[in-house]
Formats: C-alpha cells, sequence, structure tokens
C-alpha cells in the first residue's frame, strides 16, 4: 500500500508552486520552509527589484583583484550558475547581458566572496528557480524527515525518503498534447522546457520541438539542458546523447524521441 501524501499549491515567481511531503503532518512546515526560502531568493536573485543583492552587487577594478563580499545564498546561485555554464559550453551563462557574454569563465566563487571582471553583468534568471527547488527539496526533507516533491513550474526536485514506487511525474506540456509519467527516486531533477504558448497551440519560436524534458542529479541541471536544446533544431538529440542524460523530445508535428533510458510508462 502507498504510504500517504499531502500536497499544497500556490502561485509565486509567476509559475505555479507545488510542494508535496509523504508525512501529511508535515505539510504545513514544508510548505512554510519553501515559501520563505522562495522569499529570500527573490530578494538575492530578482534583477527587477532594485533592493535585490544582485542589483547591488559591487563593481570597480578592485572586484577583480579584492572580490566583494556576498551572502551565502548568493554564492549558492552563483556557484550553480557558473557550474551550469561549464556542463552547457557556454550555452546558458550567468554573464548573458554583459559586454563580453564569455566572460562567465572569468568569475570564481571562494566562501562567500567572489572575484570577477569589472563590468561583468550578472542575470541569474535561467537557473535561480531550478537551483531553488533543488535547495527547497533537499533542505526541507532534511529538517523534517520525509521525503519532499518541489515543483516551481516545469523545474520538479526530489528528495528524502521516495514514495513506493518512486515519485510519479506526469510529463505533459498542454492537454492533448503526447503525455508520460515516470517515476524518479530522490535526489535528482526533471525538468520540461516548452516553445509552445501557454494560452494557444501554436509555438513561439521556429524551433522544431514543442517540448524537452531532462532527467538529470539536480532540477538546476535538467533545466539548463531542458532549456538549451529546446532551441536547437536536430543537434539536440546527439547533444543530449552525448551527456547521456535520460530526455524526451516532443517534435512540431507531435512525434517523441526518448534518449538515453528515458523511463517507459
Amino acid at each position: 500500500m502507498n504510504a500517504p501524501r499531502a500536497a499544497t499549491e500556490w502561485l509565486t515567481w509567476g509559475v505555479q508552486a507545488r510542494v508535496v511531503v509523504t508525512d501529511p503532518g508535515a505539510l504545513a512546515s514544508a510548505a512554510s520552509l519553501v515559501r520563505g526560502y522562495l522569499s529570500a531568493a527573490d530578494a538575492a536573485t530578482n534583477r527587477d527589484r532594485a533592493d535585490s543583492e544582485i542589483r547591488t552587487f559591487g563593481s570597480g577594478p578592485a572586484l577583480e583583484v579584492d572580490g566583494a563580499p556576498i551572502t551565502p545564498m548568493f554564492a549558492h546561485f552563483l556557484t550553480d550558475a557558473l557550474a551550469i555554464a561549464r556542463l552547457t559550453d557556454g550555452k546558458l551563462t550567468p554573464t548573458a547581458g554583459s559586454r563580453d557574454p564569455h566572460s562567465w569563465w572569468k568569475i570564481r566563487v571562494e566562501s562567500n566572496r567572489v572575484f570577477s571582471p569589472a563590468d561583468v553583468v550578472l542575470d541569474l534568471s535561467a537557473t535561480a528557480r531550478a537551483s531553488s527547488a533543488d535547495h527547497c527539496a533537499a533542505t526541507t526533507a532534511q529538517l523534517l524527515g520525509c521525503g519532499v516533491l518541489v515543483a516551481l513550474g516545469g523545474d520538479i526536485a526530489v528528495a528524502g525518503p521516495s514514495p513506493e514506487g518512486g515519485w510519479q511525474i506526469q510529463v505533459q506540456d498542454l492537454p492533448g498534447d503526447p503525455t508520460c509519467q515516470v517515476a524518479v527516486p530522490s535526489g535528482c531533477g526533471i525538468a520540461t522546457a516548452s516553445t509552445v504558448k501557454p494560452l494557444a497551440r501554436e509555438s513561439t519560436a521556429t524551433s522544431m520541438w514543442r517540448t524537452v524534458s531532462v532527467i538529470a542529479e539536480s532540477c538546476a541541471e535538467a533545466a539548463a539542458l531542458s532549456r538549451v536544446a529546446v532551441g536547437m533544431s536536430g543537434s539536440a538529440i546527439d547533444w543530449l546523447h552525448k551527456l547521456d542524460r535520460p530526455a524526451r523530445l516532443v517534435d512540431q508535428e507531435f512525434r517523441v524521441t526518448t534518449l538515453a533510458g528515458w523511463p517507459d510508462d
């Protein structure tokens, strides 16, 4: 018999947030922990907020030599973003808006201090949401001692004791699109990127893919790979195959391609 689970949802960061726990008695605490973390993450990484840490990030020649102090949370997000830049060979970087978009490789984080070229403009919007899902799932599971799923839109992280049969996750973009259900173990992430308008059937891009879903060791990694691949043409298949990540690609004709042992329904 499957263990009881409980879930709650709310809107945040422009997406639907969902928290699922394997201990129904822990749901209120789990939701409170996730809400608190997301609020702090927004204050650290939201470039639309004048008071955010990323907007007040230091500048000047001394930044490359002496570095600048940053909070542990900001260090976590920036470290994740730099790891994603390396994984994707610079296809997804935290310096895309800089005069030199490839300047990310000159940035280093040492403890709670960052060393960077003076003219770098940081933007963590491509990775902060998935990184938050990872952190929320892992820390909430550790603190409450139960299995936890955190979904922020299409970015999903799971941690702690798994339900019997693993975490059952439905992969689908819009109603009527091809769908499948996969079981994923705790300690990993799954993410889906789409080129389809939320309220329409047509694609917003010229990509051959409607959606790309990826399973990886973290939600941050899965989200990055899916977002890069969905904007690629047929080369996305070879790219994901070389990275050996389970993936599911749906093209504009609704044909489905799976790679690297994508779990069967």
